[in-house]
């Protein structure tokens, strides 16, 4: 049922008092709807033709996409997957943020995803992002758009929509490449390892080592601080990662002994691990040591296909691989690799063609022990 209040005012230019009659409706999951009467039948006859859930409009079913994103990256998690970054967000706040979140159709949204298709990609650099030369890749897209499908899964739990404007193949996912696959030998791991020994980088032996045993992204490694170190419990915590929750990065004993001695002699005022020593409050930029520890290693452009050559994103590929070779499961290994859904870590399950012959052979032929 709707009210009615009953409001007085003194008119400003008369100084007489004036009745009016206020009627509004409030149901719990709907929007509220008033209107200012000047007599109580008008309010009481708007109530009739008001009163009735048809006329009313749900709750922030008139709500901009730009404000659902802020209540959407404020609330606490649900129970189901909320996959989501900044960046991400950011984008499509620029692309619909204006428009009405029941009013957004899978028109706009393909639309906006035309552009991501052309967007230029970005490289996270020390001193930030840099814009490369080439466009964002399939994966990256779909990563845009399961950000977007999240939000939009929060509006239909409040009941905001009541169709989600990405489901049933309304806006499909790109086809994603096969991405990179290659994982570092032990020999070859021994020949990178050597090579960063000699670099005129000092730290770049324990930089290339911490990646390699942690697991980590080339970022979170480089922007580690001493603060962040926590020697005595051998981690080191990330406040922050690049899926938005904080990490603990194990460090093992050789490399927890050789932060302990950098820590020693470390420039005053340098609060990264891996500083520049040109200027120790900015954190290194290795691409530079890192070329030419692979051109030493014989690691720099030796293979044909630009996805199976090493990078420094291998040494977490060959990190999260060795995990999993070694008998850890996803769960584990998203733990240590900090994925944030156990469907994006299953690309790292690979196993080379000797290892399926050898899986084949034990567990499939047949033989017996």
């Amino acid at each position: 049922m709707g009210s009615i209040v009953t409001i007085k005012r003194t008119d400003k230019a008369t100084g007489k008092t004036i009745t009016l009659h206020r009627a509004f409706v409030r149901r719990k999951g709907f929007a509220s709807k008033s209107k200012v009467c000047e007599t109580k039948r008008e309010a009481a006859e708007w109530l009739r033709n008001n009163d009735a859930d048809s006329t009313l409009e749900k709750a922030g079913s008139g709500q901009l996409l730009k404000d659902l994103i802020e209540d959407f990256t404020m609330a606490p998690p649900g129970k189901g997957t909320r996959y989501w970054t900044a960046g991400h967000l950011d984008f499509w706040r620029s692309q619909l943020g204006n428009m009405r979140v029941r009013e957004i159709s899978r028109g706009d949204i393909n639309a906006a995803k035309a552009k991501l298709q052309i967007k230029p990609a970005l490289r996270s650099t020390p001193g930030g992002s840099k814009v490369t030369g080439q466009r964002l890749t399939a994966a990256t897209v779909n990563r845009y758009l399961a950000s977007l499908s999240s939000v939009f899964n929060f509006a239909m739990e409040r009941e905001i929509i009541d169709v989600h404007p990405m489901k049933g193949g309304k806006v499909s996912k790109l086809e994603e490449s096969g991405g990179r696959t290659r994982i570092l030998s032990a020999e070859e791991e021994a020949r990178l390892m050597a090579a960063a020994k000699a670099s005129t980088w000092p730290m770049l032996h324990l930089f290339v080592r911490t990646c390699l045993t942690t697991a980590a992204r080339r970022g979170e490694v480089l922007k580690l601080r001493w603060r962040d170190l926590r020697l005595e419990d051998s981690i080191a915590v990330l406040g922050k990662t690049k899926n938005g929750q904080p990490r603990a990065l194990p460090l093992v004993s050789d490399v927890k002994a050789a932060l302990a001695a950098a820590a020693k002699v470390k420039p005053l005022h340098s609060d990264f691990v891996f500083f520049n020593p040109r200027d120790p409050s900015k954190p290194m930029n290795p691409d530079t040591v890192w070329r030419k520890c692979r051109e030493d290693a014989g690691l720099l452009n030796d293979r044909e296909d630009p996805l199976d050559r090493v990078v420094l994103h291998t040494t977490r590929h060959t990190g999260v691989t060795k995990m999993l070779k070694g008998g850890a499961n996803l769960a584990q290994a998203a733990v240590v690799s900090g994925h944030k859904t156990l469907a994006m870590l299953k690309r790292y399950g690979h196993l080379s063609a000797a290892d399926s012959v050898e899986l084949a052979e034990r567990l499939l032929a047949g033989k017996k022990e």
